[in-house]
């Protein structure tokens, strides 16, 4: 997470959500209210995370690109299984694209997309 102007509020990398830190109740109930991501101590353990009620769904979005023969091959073979080489080159040529998965899923992707260098980015769609 990155530092922010605030002492109580972070930015996480992962998921491109800015993170509030609340200390009371009424500052979660605050939070929960706006749809915020926040981070508390519960028992003595730190939690992360979106307050229940609030429904929001991730997704993970390819950027517009140039790939390599190596990245088009990931994307080929790792997400687009019904596409062909050339379909995907135009598709990321022209826009992005967006997968909607699990969260567990997605961090991972995420990851190996990072390792080959292929723009990605988390976004939170709020339902």
């Amino acid at each position: 997470m990155t530092r922010t102007e605030s002492d109580k509020t972070r930015y996480c990398d992962s998921c491109s959500q800015q993170v509030h830190w609340v200390d009371t109740q009424v500052d979660f109930d605050r939070a929960a209210a706006d749809g915020k991501c926040v981070a508390f101590e519960a028992y003595g353990t730190p939690m992360l995370g979106f307050p229940d009620g609030v429904e929001q769904e991730l997704i993970l979005r390819i950027e517009m690109q140039v790939l390599s023969a190596k990245q088009l091959y990931f994307l080929k073979y790792e997400l687009y299984l019904t596409s062909t080489f050339n379909e995907i080159k135009h598709l990321h040529a022209v826009g992005s694209s967006e997968i909607v998965t699990d969260p567990r899923s997605m961090r991972e992707l995420a990851q190996r997309l990072n390792e080959l260098d292929i723009k990605n980015q988390m976004i939170v769609n709020e339902l």
